[in-house]
């Protein structure tokens, strides 16, 4: 049976796994719901008894992908692993090395937070390809986060920015709330709140590029993964102006003859099929295909990610930065020059700017061809390698793509530790990039 962890809301019991005493389930904040919608994640409320965290994630933003389609069969096709969908959604899941008592301040391991994918409108922290257990393995703690997705996340309207003073990054500041969590509970959990990591791919690598860009982070982490979301001009922005975006607000509830009061009062299911509509309404004001993102608010962020990039004021922390072969916008037929891969130019520019502000970053470059169909090294093809979940997927995985799982590990393992993989610092030369592959 896992240890008993008892933290300032209450007491938590968790499952034993092969390395892990695991603990699912964990609230970082008050539920989101009614009142709450739309606002700052307040801080959560204590509970009775011992909550016991070995159960699946019951609560999850939103579906990952549609029936039939391609990420539906590689990560959401398995029920077990596909929890219903609840606007309560804030919390959090931590996978930490076995120990019968408490960890002695000295012996605290290094802490990981994992911010899933998805586009800002699916996945959730309990996907079929996350698991803590390999890191667990290596003397590491995992956490992986929920957050507010889609209109519930990312809705600006210059109503709500007239209450509260900004509006639209609600995703962002629960990423930051679970952030503030585990600096606060993570070392009852035998981690050190002054060793986290943040990663994340595609949409959680978007993430993370806001979170070292605000100005709310200064002195939290030390240390940033970003996968499969580009760097510094990437085609994936990050951050809109958050006056387009409310106009665009403005203009999509007046084409659905609704008030933002009205807004509020629609249940969370009914709200959640209204975000590709408003996605198709606002590309048309801001020409943004992905425009339920993190905003430029002024408060969780005061300018766009490539301008602090510029002015040299993102962390002063360790970075690793890195994409697929077939990431975003590149076929499966490949590519020979990874130098017509947007994402990859935009990392290794990413990597000759913070090496001019004096920031280790080290970047990355996956191009196994995974077996089973054409895809090629797809975008989010490496999260089965680095999580060491091969045993999870349907594909015809190999030895050899065992190796490169366990390599891939240790690597990320190596930079959570210590802030380097085990390669060399990268300028913006490719020749500095370290390619995975069988």
């Amino acid at each position: 049976m896992s240890r008993m962890v008892e933290i300032r809301q209450g007491k938590l019991r968790g499952v034993e796994g092969t390395y892990a005493d695991i603990y699912r389930g964990i609230p970082y904040a008050k539920p989101p719901v009614g009142e709450l919608r739309f606002h700052a994640p307040e801080p959560p409320e204590p509970w009775e008894g011992s909550l016991r965290g070995g159960y699946l994630l019951l609560y999850l933003p939103a579906v990952g992908a549609g029936a039939g389609s391609f990420y539906e069969k590689e990560f959401y096709s398995d029920p077990a692993f596909m929890p219903p969908q609840n606007e309560d959604c804030l919390y959090l899941n931590i996978w930490t090395p076995k120990s019968e008592e408490p960890r002695r301040e000295e012996d605290l391991c290094p802490v990981a937070v994992w911010f899933h994918g998805g586009g800002f409108i699916n996945g959730f922290g309990s996907e079929i390809e996350f698991d803590g257990e390999a890191y667990a393995k290596r003397g590491i703690v995992l956490v992986t986060v929920n957050y507010r997705l889609g209109l519930l996340g990312y809705f600006a309207h210059p109503d709500l920015t007239a209450r509260d003073g900004h509006s639209g990054n609600y995703g962002l500041l629960d990423q930051i709330a679970a952030i503030d969590w585990v600096r606060e509970n993570i070392a009852a959990f035998g981690g050190n709140p002054d060793q986290i990591t943040i990663f994340g791919q595609s949409a959680g690598g978007m993430s993370v590029r806001a979170l070292i860009s605000s100005p709310l982070m200064k002195g939290k982490v030390r240390g940033a993964i970003l996968q499969s979301c580009g760097g510094y001009h990437s085609p994936l922005t990050a951050a809109g102006d958050a006056g387009v975006l409310e106009s665009a607000a403005v203009q999509f509830l007046k084409e659905k003859n609704m008030t933002l009061e009205d807004l509020c009062q629609v249940p969370g299911d009914q709200i959640m099929p209204m975000e590709l509509a408003f996605m198709g309404s606002a590309y048309q004001t801001t020409g943004q295909m992905l425009t339920l993102t993190p905003v430029v608010d002024g408060y969780a962020l005061t300018q766009d990610c490539d301008v602090t990039l510029e002015k040299r004021e993102t962390l002063p922390i360790s970075y690793m930065i890195g994409c697929t072969k077939n990431d975003i916008e590149i076929p499966a037929d490949g590519v020979e020059n990874p130098m017509k891969n947007a994402l990859y130019t935009s990392d290794l520019e990413w990597c000759r700017m913070q090496r001019a502000a004096g920031n280790p970053c080290y970047a990355y470059y996956f191009t196994r061809q995974l077996p089973g169909d054409k895809e090629g090294a797809f975008h989010s093809a490496e999260l089965w390698y680095m999580f060491g979940t091969l045993d999870r997927c349907w594909r015809p995985l190999t030895e050899a793509d065992q190796r490169l799982s366990e390599e891939m590990l240790d690597c990320w393992a190596s930079f959570i530790k210590t802030g380097n993989p085990g390669w060399e610092i990268c300028g913006g030369d490719p020749a500095e990039v370290k390619v995975f592959d069988i």
